[in-house]
C-alpha cells in the first residue's frame, strides 16, 4: 500500500547477552516518524565567562561574564530567547546545544532530565544564521548528501530517499526540489527557500531537539513569517524548537510558546509567552495597545520604552 511503502524506519542493532563465548545481537526496527515528541531541555546555574587579553603589558587580563545565572526549562514546543544585541542570545543556544568551549562554562544542562549525552550534538540539529549548503547542488541533492552523511549504514538507500521525499512535501519545497539553490554567479532558489532547505538538511535526522541561530535575519518580513510559521507546524507536532531571534514582529512573536529575555546575559524574564506582558505589568510597565510585546520588551530592557519615558516626563514636571 502506498501509506505503507512511505514508511521509514531505523534499524537499531542490541546486543542481547552471550552463549557458548558468542555475542548474540537484534535487530530492532524504530520508527522515527512515530516519536512524535521532543526531548525536554533543562538548564541550572548557567555561567559562562570569557577572558580578555588587555593589549597593555602593564594591564591584567579582564573576564567578561557572558552569562550569569541562567536557571530553567524548555519542552516540546516553539522557545524563543529574545534580547538586544550582545546579550548572550547566541551564546546561550550554544551552551545549550553543546557547542560552547566547556573552558570558562560551569552549571547543567539536562536533557529529559539526564545529564546531557556526550554525543548530543549528533542526536541535534542546529541550523546556523548563515545557511551552509551548497549552492551548486539542487535542494533535493543537498538533502540526499545530508542523509548520506548523518544517517546510519543501516538504512537502506531507499529508505533515505523516502525521507528526503517526505522531507521536501513537509517544507514545502516541491516545486523548487530540483532546482539549484544558487551562488552569487548561478541564480538559484528564493531566501526562505534556501532558509527551508537548511532546516530540511537539520531535521533529516528527525532531531530530539532543533536549536536554530536567527533563523529570520536576512529575510524579509513576509518571508521570515512563512519560515516561523513552518518551525510552528514542527513545533505543534512535538518537536522542540528552539531558536534566538533578534525583533520579531507581532506576527511571529504570536507563534512563541516560551520566552526567555536576555540582557548583558541576564535573564530577565523565562516562562510562557502569553504570560510576559502580565508579568512586565504588574512590575510597573505597561505596554501600549498599539504597541508590539517584542519591541515593547526590548525598549524596557534599553531603558527606553514609552511608560518609563512618559513616567520620567511627568515626575520632572510636576518638580
Amino acid at each position: 500500500m502506498e501509506g505503507q511503502e512511505n514508511h521509514i524506519r531505523i534499524h537499531v542493532i542490541e546486543d542481547v547477552g552471550h552463549v557458548n563465548g558468542t555475542s548474540r545481537q537484534k535487530v530492532i526496527t524504530k520508527d522515527p516518524v512515530a516519536r512524535q515528541h521532543g526531548a525536554t531541555v533543562s538548564f541550572h546555574n548557567i555561567q559562562y565567562s570569557v577572558t580578555i587579553k588587555s593589549r597593555s603589558c602593564k594591564k591584567k587580563s579582564v573576564t567578561k561574564d557572558i552569562l550569569v545565572d541562567l536557571n530553567g526549562i524548555m519542552k516540546p514546543g516553539l522557545n524563543a530567547i529574545l534580547g538586544p544585541t550582545g546579550s548572550g542570545k547566541s551564546s546561550f543556544l550554544d551552551v545549550l546545544a553543546a557547542r560552547k568551549d566547556p573552558s570558562g562554562l560551569s552549571g547543567e544542562v539536562l536533557i529529559d532530565g539526564a545529564p546531557q549525552p556526550s554525543n548530543f550534538k549528533c542526536l541535534s540539529g542546529y541550523v546556523v544564521q548563515d545557511d551552509v549548503v551548497m549552492g551548486t547542488l539542487t535542494v533535493r541533492e543537498n538533502l540526499c548528501f545530508s542523509a548520506a552523511l548523518r544517517l546510519s549504514s543501516a538504512i537502506k538507500q531507499k529508505e533515505k530517499e523516502d525521507r528526503v521525499n517526505r522531507l521536501i512535501s513537509e517544507l514545502g519545497l516541491s516545486k523548487v526540489a530540483d532546482r539549484r539553490v544558487g551562488t552569487q554567479l548561478i541564480r538559484g532558489i528564493s531566501g526562505g527557500e534556501r532558509k527551508r532547505t537548511s532546516i530540511g538538511m537539520e531535521m533529516i535526522i528527525d532531531p530530539s531537539v532543533l536549536f536554530l541561530d536567527e533563523p529570520t535575519t536576512g529575510l524579509d518580513a513576509s518571508t521570515a513569517n512563512s519560515v516561523l510559521l513552518l518551525l510552528k507546524r514542527m513545533a505543534n507536532n512535538g518537536h522542540t524548537i528552539i531558536m534566538s531571534i533578534h525583533q520579531p514582529r507581532y506576527s511571529i512573536y504570536q507563534l512563541f510558546d516560551n520566552l526567555t529575555l536576555l540582557v548583558s546575559g541576564k535573564q530577565v524574564y523565562h516562562g510562557p509567552a502569553h504570560n510576559a506582558l502580565d508579568y512586565f505589568a504588574n512590575i510597573g510597565y505597561e505596554c501600549e495597545t498599539h504597541n508590539n510585546p517584542a519591541d515593547f520588551f526590548l525598549d524596557v530592557i534599553n531603558g527606553d520604552s514609552i511608560a518609563a519615558s512618559m513616567a520620567k516626563l511627568q515626575t520632572a514636571e510636576a518638580e
